[in-house]
C-alpha cells in the first residue's frame, strides 16, 4: 500500500508556479504558490479593494486599476492565473436526472437549465460535476453565473495583457482547498463560513479504498443572513450538523453559530489547516484569501474538483500529460546528474559560499547607496508638492474660504480633494441633498453632483461624496 502511494504522490510531482484570483463585489484577493516536487508553499498574498458604484464605467475602472496594480507581484506569462467568483456572483445548484440522461448529459443538463435559472442559455457560463447517484437518479452538480460577469472580468483582465485558465465558485475551490490540507480526511466534513452579508455551508464525503480516495461534493447552500436565522436555512443548518463528523469553519464563522444558537459547536478553523499543510506559513492572516488558494491549486494539479465556467475553456488532459513527461525526464535527469556528476554539487556550494562571503563585504556600501537614493526621491517629492501647492495656494484659500460660508453648521467634512479644477467632498449632514443646490448657487462652483450614494448612519445623518467643478478655474480668475 505504501508502495502504491508513493507512487501516487509522484505522479504529481513538479516545478509549478500558479495564482489563484477570489473576486467579491468590493475587493480582490490574490495568493501566489509554488511547487517544488511534492511541497507546496505560499509565496505571496495581496488583497485590493474595489470601489463600490452603480456606474459600470466608474467600477470597471476601478476594476481595471485593481488589478493592474497586481502586476507587479506575479508573472501572468508564467504563472496560470484561476479565477473563484464569490456566492454574490454565482450560484450552484444540485440537479436529479433520470440514470437515462447520463448517457447525454450535457444536453439534458443545458435543457435543466432553462427550468432552474430565470435566464437565457446564452446569458449564462456554466459547469457542472456527476456527483453520485441519489435512488435511482443521478446527482449532478451545477455552477453557473452572468455572462456579463465574466465578460466584464475577461475585458479587465485582457486591457493588462492577462488570460485566466479558468472561472470556478467557493464551492470548488474551498472544498478543493480542504481536501489538500485535510490530508487524511475521511466520511462526512462541513465547511462553515460567511463573507458579506449572506452564510455559506459545503458538505463533502471522502472514503478511502485503500490508497484511492473517493471525494464527493454532497451539496452547496448561500442564503442572506436573515433567511439563515428566519427561514429555511435553519433546518438546512440542522441537518447538515446531524450527518457530518467534522466541522471546519473560515471567515464570520462565529456570527453564524451565534445567530443559530449554536456557539459550542467545535470547529477546526481552515487558516490553521492551511498553516500545518503549507509548513506553518506565517501568510493567510485573513480567511478571504482560502478561497483563492484553493482556486491556485488547479495549478499545481492538486485539485480534485475542476469545474470550469470559462467560455470555451479546453480540457486540461493535455497540460497533465505534458507534466507527467516533464516529471519523468526530470527525474531520469536527476539520476543521470547523480550518477555522472559525483562531486560537482560539492563544488557549486563551495562556490557559492565563497560568492556569498565576498557578496557580504558589499552589503554595507549598497545599504548606504540605496539610503541615499530613498533620501533623493522623498527630498524631490517634497519639492514637487511645495511646488505645486505654492502655485495653487490661491485656488485652495478660495475653495476653503466659500466652503466655509456656505455650508451648514450642521453638516460637517471629512475629506477634501482638490484637483485640476475639481473638488470632491466627502462628510456627513443632517439632510445631504440640501447640499447641492448650496453649492450650486455659489459663484465659486458648478456642475454639483453626488458621486456615490448617501447612507443614513446610526447618528442620523446622511453620510455624502460630492463633486464639484470650480467656476473659476476656466478663466484663470481663481488666483487672487
Amino acid at each position: 500500500m505504501m508502495d502504491a502511494r508513493w507512487l501516487q504522490d509522484l505522479t504529481r510531482a513538479d516545478f509549478l508556479k500558479s495564482a489563484g484570483l477570489y473576486v467579491l463585489p468590493d475587493r480582490l484577493f490574490l495568493v501566489r504558490v509554488r511547487k517544488d516536487l511534492l511541497r507546496v508553499s505560499v509565496l505571496e498574498e495581496q488583497a485590493r479593494e474595489i470601489p463600490v458604484s452603480a456606474d459600470p464605467v466608474i467600477r470597471k475602472q476601478g476594476l481595471t486599476e485593481a488589478i493592474r496594480s497586481l502586476l507587479p507581484h506575479f508573472d501572468p506569462a508564467k504563472e496560470p492565473l484561476y479565477i473563484c467568483l464569490s456566492p454574490h456572483q454565482a450560484v450552484t445548484l444540485e440537479l436529479l436526472l433520470p440514470r437515462a440522461a447520463e448517457d447525454n448529459l450535457r444536453e439534458v443538463v443545458a435543457y435543466e437549465i432553462q427550468r432552474q435559472i430565470p435566464l437565457r442559455g446564452d446569458d449564462l457560463c456554466y459547469d457542472f460535476l456527476l456527483a453520485g447517484r441519489k435512488g435511482d437518479k443521478i446527482r449532478v452538480l451545477l455552477f453557473a453565473a452572468p455572462k456579463r460577469i465574466l465578460d466584464e472580468l475577461l475585458e479587465v483582465l485582457a486591457s493588462v495583457g492577462i488570460r485566466p485558465k479558468g472561472f470556478e465558485t467557493t464551492t470548488t475551490a474551498l472544498s478543493n482547498y480542504l481536501l489538500f490540507c485535510g490530508g487524511a480526511l475521511t466520511g462526512p466534513a462541513l465547511i462553515l463560513g460567511g463573507q458579506g452579508q449572506g452564510w455559506e455551508i459545503i458538505g463533502l464525503n471522502v472514503q478511502s479504498q485503500g490508497w484511492r480516495r473517493e471525494e464527493e461534493i454532497l451539496y452547496s447552500h448561500w442564503l442572506p443572513q436573515t433567511e439563515w436565522i428566519q427561514g429555511p436555512g435553519r433546518a438546512v443548518f440542522q441537518d447538515s450538523v446531524s450527518d457530518s463528523t467534522r466541522f471546519f469553519g473560515w471567515g464570520y464563522i462565529s456570527d453564524l453559530l451565534l445567530s443559530l444558537g449554536q456557539e459550542s459547536l467545535q470547529f477546526e478553523d481552515l487558516i490553521s489547516l492551511g498553516k500545518q499543510k503549507l509548513g506553518g506559513q506565517e501568510r493567510m492572516e485573513h480567511s478571504f484569501f482560502l478561497p483563492a488558494l484553493g482556486a491556485a491549486l488547479r495549478g499545481l494539479r492538486e485539485a480534485a474538483f475542476s469545474a470550469n465556467l470559462l467560455p470555451g475553456a479546453g480540457e486540461e488532459a493535455g497540460g497533465r500529460t505534458f507534466s507527467w513527461l516533464h516529471t519523468c525526464l526530470t527525474i531520469l535527469l536527476l539520476i543521470g546528474l547523480l550518477l555522472w556528476g559525483g562531486s560537482y554539487p560539492l563544488k557549486d556550494e563551495l562556490r557559492l559560499r565563497q560568492l556569498q562571503k565576498e557578496n557580504q563585504k558589499l552589503v554595507g556600501a549598497v545599504e548606504a547607496v540605496r539610503a541615499e537614493e530613498e533620501a533623493l526621491n522623498r527630498l524631490r517629492k517634497e519639492v514637487l508638492f511645495i511646488s505645486g501647492l505654492k502655485e495653487r495656494r490661491g485656488e485652495i484659500f478660495l475653495v476653503l474660504d466659500e466652503l466655509s460660508r456656505i455650508v451648514p453648521e450642521q453638516a460637517y467634512l471629512l475629506n477634501l480633494r482638490y484637483r485640476e479644477g475639481a473638488v470632491d467632498l466627502q462628510g456627513s449632514a443632517d439632510t445631504a441633498s440640501n447640499l447641492v443646490p448650496l453649492l450650486e448657487r455659489s459663484p465659486i462652483f458648478k456642475n454639483v453632483a453626488f458621486t456615490a450614494p448617501t447612507n443614513r448612519g446610526r447618528d442620523n445623518k446622511e453620510t455624502f461624496s460630492l463633486k464639484a467643478e470650480l467656476e473659476r478655474a476656466q478663466d484663470g480668475r481663481a488666483k487672487p
